[in-house]
């Protein structure tokens, strides 16, 4: 199989474990809906795509020079399967693309210009580093899922090549912080160690389990605990580009 081919399929497998009505499944693809029905994202054989937006070729630009390495499809089966019967799921908050660009600015600039041609919307979240968190959808439903375009030139981080690119599938959770972690480590035997993305001084509100890299992409399992407030962020947080 090509690069974009294996890369498709692993994200195919594993959205099929996610139980959000907003996720449309079909034989060979995968469809990301707003609650009115507009389509955000469409993944099939040609790609990942974007309504009428245009993303760099998968594995989006320069890849990671990783070889293949990913968790068993059953413990993600497993986790999902846990959430669900626990009635701990909450919600697909966004699905997330970061790739490495020659200029945020010109990306951002022609990414603003092309959703101008859809009934999307481009927001802009501020950033904690040099990279541009950037959201597509519309948040007129806010619990409607979004996806996210993370855009940096370039970084010196010793760890780059192990979240650069990488694509995540972010949800929100009835859990804790700390529930969160010994999930992780319980579901992924240990092989997979939870990172803090986001905490304060009291609460650990997102933690990432690396999944693994498949085709110089890395992929990212995102779990926000219960209070994470998504609501919040989609109206106070998100700046409306257009």
């Amino acid at each position: 199989m090509t690069n974009k081919t294996k890369l498709i399929s692993k994200l195919l497998e594993l959205l099929t474990f996610i139980p959000d009505e907003n996720l449309k499944l079909g034989k060979d693809s995968a469809r990301l809906l707003l609650s009115n029905s507009e389509l955000l994202l469409d993944i099939s054989s040609a790609g990942i795509v974007l309504p009428c937006i245009s993303l760099p070729d998968i594995p989006f630009g320069k890849g990671s020079p990783l070889k293949d390495d990913f968790i068993p499809t059953v413990q993600f089966k497993s986790l999902f399967a846990y959430l669900k019967a626990n009635n701990l799921f909450q919600r697909l908050n966004h699905l997330g693309i970061c790739y490495q660009v020659e200029s945020v600015k010109t990306e951002k600039e022609r990414l603003l210009e092309e959703v101008k041609k859809t009934r999307l919307h481009l927001y802009e979240e501020e950033s904690a580093d040099e990279s541009a968190w950037l959201f597509i959808g519309d948040r007129t439903n806010w619990q409607d899922p979004l996806v996210e375009l993370v855009l940096t030139e370039g970084t010196n981080d010793k760890w780059q090549d192990y979240w650069l690119p990488h694509i995540q599938i972010d949800i929100d959770t009835f859990l804790n912080g700390d529930e969160i972690e010994k999930l992780i480590l319980k579901t992924f035997k240990g092989k997979v160690r939870p990172f803090r993305l986001l905490e304060t001084e009291k609460f650990i509100i997102l933690t990432r389990a690396r999944l693994g890299i498949i085709s110089g992409v890395n992929i990212a399992l995102d779990l926000g605990f219960e209070g994470r407030m998504s609501r919040y962020h989609r109206t106070k947080l998100l700046k409306k580009l257009v």
